[in-house]
């Protein structure tokens, strides 16, 4: 069997028919994998920074070839391929630039005492390793900083494991070439190109054959909680149950003082409805469940600027198509005003929709609390002085946003929005993620399955594991652990 790449523009074929991978090719390139992920793991952290290194130079030399194929598989902006190009490799130099440190591996060391309190210790000495292979799913929305070689994949190489990624069948030419360009690295560093794979497919039996492999250890995802929820399960019911590191999207809640409508009522209610709308409202970090007072002034000019305004194309015909039953549902609900920009008929174009409402009709009409990916988000009018209690009810998030001015009482909400997700906003708008070591970029259930970041170089920790050596002789212990230190390591003693 074989699938063609759609062009959401127009609905046509982009790029040649691709043949969907069976089982026993998946099963073969999984074997194949952990075959050779001892390569990986033998590297010390000159050379394994050198190889992210090489792996971010070759997906840039791919940039021209990289750029046409992904704005024709998405129908995103010439502007946002390129930056995501760049931010590709950029993962890849902010993870080599930790991996030649050495200090990943976190070595610590604790030399036998035989005074010792409360009993005399042996010598024990301890590192991160890597797990082995990992499977890593591509997202949808971003056919470059977390498909194939994005955030999650590079955490998982960085950390010295073998990947076998699920191509996006979005964008399935973007993903070839960036497969391509990874294993031109490995081969050029003299490691089996073996240890990076991608499979390709519509069939949701891959996801099934990747997640249950007996040889797969750890599961990197990023995506809808549907397919979030269903790999979490594949991985807890295996014979041997492996860790899914899941981030599933989010409503991530916007919470609007008087002080800050009063302070910059047009510019404030201009920048929600850009965020909301970037990329299409695309993003899991879309301001997608707002929280305002009753401020008819501030509404209009949300409204009139949104009557302005048109998206492009989603990124499928099946996207497409859920959001456009989710609006028209939404839009039948007694006690909801519906708010709606300019329609895009071509292609896979949609009609951006805000709709308003109170805490009440949202509390009795669940479908208004759940994420719909598009360009759309329900603002809810409330008193401020119920801004607590109504975080306290919400389930965990990527992001928790105030939008305020200096003065503003909100400390009590401050500190349930930073338990309730993994990134706190003051005054800005959750869309964009920074690629740096400060980043947070998962939170409570159901926005991710862990308490990990898929975002900065603490990403990597996901895929390791420590491991204690107790008394072994200095010749058969790691490198990173002998008294020698070769490979110069930071290393904690005592």
């Amino acid at each position: 069997m074989t699938f063609t790449a759609v062009k959401p523009i127009d609905g046509s074929a982009f790029g040649d028919a691709i043949s969907e991978d069976s089982e026993a090719h998946v099963s073969a390139l999984i074997d194949k994998a952990a075959a050779v992920a001892h390569q990986l793991r033998a590297l010390s952290p000159s050379n394994h920074g050198k190889l992210l290194r090489d792996i971010a130079a070759a997906i840039e030399a791919e940039r021209d070839s990289l750029i046409v194929s992904a704005c024709a598989e998405t129908a995103l902006p010439e502007a946002r391929i390129g930056g995501e190009i760049t931010r590709t490799t950029v993962q890849f130099i902010r993870f080599a630039e930790l991996i030649e440190s050495g200090n990943h591996l976190k070595v610590v060391i604790d030399k036998a005492d035989p005074n010792y309190s409360p009993a005399p210790r042996p010598d024990l000495r301890k590192l991160n390793q890597p797990l082995g292979v990992v499977a890593i799913f591509a997202a949808s929305n971003f056919p470059l900083a977390f498909s194939v070689a994005g955030g999650d994949a590079a955490s998982a190489l960085a950390g010295g494991n073998a990947v076998v990624a699920k191509a996006h069948p979005s964008h399935p030419n973007t993903c070839a070439i960036v497969a391509k360009a990874v294993k031109k690295a490995l081969a050029e560093n003299g490691i089996s190109t073996d240890a990076f794979s991608i499979v390709q497919g519509t069939n949701p039996q891959i996801t099934h054959w990747l997640a249950t492999h007996p040889a797969v250890q750890a599961i990197g995802f990023t995506g809808s909680e549907q397919v979030g929820r269903i790999l979490v399960k594949l991985g807890a019911e295996r014979s041997n149950p492996i860790p899914v590191f899941a981030e599933m999207g989010s409503l991530n809640p916007l919470f609007i003082t008087e002080g800050a409508i009063k302070d910059r009522s047009e510019t404030l209610a201009k920048g929600l409805v850009d965020s909301a709308l970037l990329g299409s409202g695309q993003f899991c970090t879309k301001p997608g469940l707002v929280f305002l007072p009753g401020n008819s002034e501030f509404v209009a000019t949300m409204k009139s600027y949104l009557a302005t305004l048109s998206v492009a194309p989603l990124l499928s015909k099946s996207i497409a198509e859920r959001y456009s039953k989710a609006i028209a549902e939404l839009s039948t609900i007694s006690g909801v005003e519906v708010l709606a920009g300019n329609s895009n008929d071509s292609g896979f174009g949609v009609t951006p929709t805000f709709f308003i409402t109170t805490w009440e009709i949202a509390q009795a009409n669940p479908h208004l609390l759940e994420e719909h990916f598009g360009p759309t988000t329900v603002l809810i009018t409330t008193e401020p002085s119920r801004y607590r209690d109504i975080a306290l009810a919400l389930p965990g998030q990527l992001t928790t946003t105030i939008q305020g001015v200096d003065g503003d009482e909100v400390d009590s909400l401050l500190e349930i929005l930073a338990e309730k997700s993994g990134r706190v906003i003051w005054n800005g708008f959750p869309t964009g993620v920074a690629v740096t070591a400060a980043m947070n970029h998962g939170g409570p259930w159901p926005s991710s399955s862990t308490h990990t970041t898929s975002v900065g170089i603490d990403a990597v920790y996901r895929f390791m594991r420590p491991v204690s050596y107790q008394g072994i002789p200095q010749s058969l212990l790691p490198k990173p652990l002998q008294d020698a230190n070769p490979w110069k390591v930071p290393q904690q003693i005592n």
